[in-house]
């Protein structure tokens, strides 16, 4: 009993030695293949480092830095074998890599130049995903950012963005802060969230780095969310800064008050019309109809005054002169205008129905009568 324990003994002893003696020859086998396959790679023999570092994860298939070095190697060799046949070898060792460890930091930067290569842009912003959790700086930020913006990803965009915004950094994305608010403006209102895009607006204008587009889009904004004194107040900023096209902004003006029943502000439009534009005789007609109609007669005429001085035949500004001059109680002078305003074939029966009314047409009876008595009259002075 005690020679076959002492056998057993000696079995077991054999084997755990013959195993350790094994795991030194696979460690020294790895060392071994881990040196040629630096060499060959520093020596820029890529074929052969490749096999190299094949046979090291053959050996061991946790060896992280084999697994990059190979995708690395593959991928150096894409220009003499071609992309696509050493680009998805990259992919292979790469991935093995990251299966090692996820957030290895050289491995997911090639695995994002080779997901950029071949149009996955989708993986390529999961691999610069990983990089940033692994060491975060803003040109990785930004290149994530745009990659979710191109691809549609609003939401995810806007995160980074954010980020680059805010975070105290020294800037090594080669922009400006301002670039970035613009962006973040028209993500947020292509995804319809108008606060958020007014309030990146307003940051822009407020900061002294937005312009006149700026100030467009804030007036659209604010009309989205009802604020419609706000936006008159940036139309009126509007035609101060932009003064060159201050006219359409005044005219914006008008028609937002006319369509919210606003008649201090549809006025208001109307008079930075005609200060814009002197010549604007339709929207100086529509202040003299606008004070007519409140009875407001001596403002009424000033502005025909200037009308009138700047186009002294226009036929709607003599017909509304008239209509003052009737109210003066000056029927002569009202006949007069109308006369005048008849020479324009547009207003020619208007101003003909002012006159009948201040000088009704004679009847038939009245036109015979006048004739009849005509007639005798010229008679008695023959005789």
């Amino acid at each position: 009993m005690r020679t076959l324990w002492l056998a057993i003994c000696a079995l077991v002893l054999g084997a755990d030695a013959r195993a350790n003696e094994n795991e030194v020859a696979i460690a020294d086998s790895i060392r071994k293949y881990k040196y040629y396959a630096k060499t060959a790679r520093q020596n820029k023999e890529y074929d052969r480092a490749i096999g190299y570092y094949t046979t090291v994860l053959q050996y061991s298939p946790q060896e992280l830095t084999a697994a990059y070095f190979l995708g690395q190697l593959y991928y150096e060799k894409k220009d003499s074998t071609g992309a696509r046949i050493a680009l998805p070898q990259a992919r292979i060792a790469l991935r093995q890599a990251i299966s090692i460890d996820s957030l290895h930091l050289n491995s997911n930067r090639l695995l994002y130049t080779i997901y950029q290569a071949v149009g996955e842009a989708d993986l390529a912003a999961l691999s610069l995903e990983r990089v940033l959790r692994k060491k975060p700086d803003a040109a990785n930020r930004r290149k994530l950012a745009d990659l979710y913006r191109r691809g549609g990803h609003n939401e995810r965009a806007i995160v980074h963005y954010k980020e680059l915004v805010e975070a105290e950094r020294e800037d090594t994305t080669g922009v400006k802060d301002a670039e970035l608010i613009e962006i973040l403006a028209v993500l947020h209102q292509e995804l319809g969230q108008v606060d958020q895009a007014l309030k990146w607006r307003k940051r822009q204008v407020e900061g002294g780095i937005g312009g006149v587009d700026q100030l467009e889009s804030i007036v659209e904004l604010k009309l989205k969310v009802g604020d419609v004194e706000g936006a008159y107040d940036t139309l009126l900023e509007l035609a101060k800064v932009d003064s060159q096209n201050a006219y359409s902004y005044y005219n914006r003006i008008a028609s937002i008050a006319s369509e919210e029943g606003d008649d201090s502000r549809h006025i208001e439009g109307l008079k930075g019309m005609v200060e814009a534009d002197p010549k604007d005789s339709e929207s100086i007609a529509e202040l003299v109809e606008w004070h007519q109609g409140r009875g407001e007669f001596a403002s009424a005429k000033e502005w025909l005054g200037l009308g009138l001085k700047v186009n002294s035949e226009d036929a709607h500004l003599l017909l509304l002169k008239g209509d003052n001059l009737v109210k003066e109680g000056d029927e002569e002078g009202a006949i007069a205008a109308f006369e005048k305003a008849k020479a324009d074939p547009a207003w020619e029966k208007v101003a003909q129905q002012r006159i009948w009314q201040l000088r009704p047409p004679e009847t038939e009876e009245e036109k015979l009568k006048r004739q009849f008595f005509g007639g005798e009259e010229a008679q008695e002075e023959q005789n």
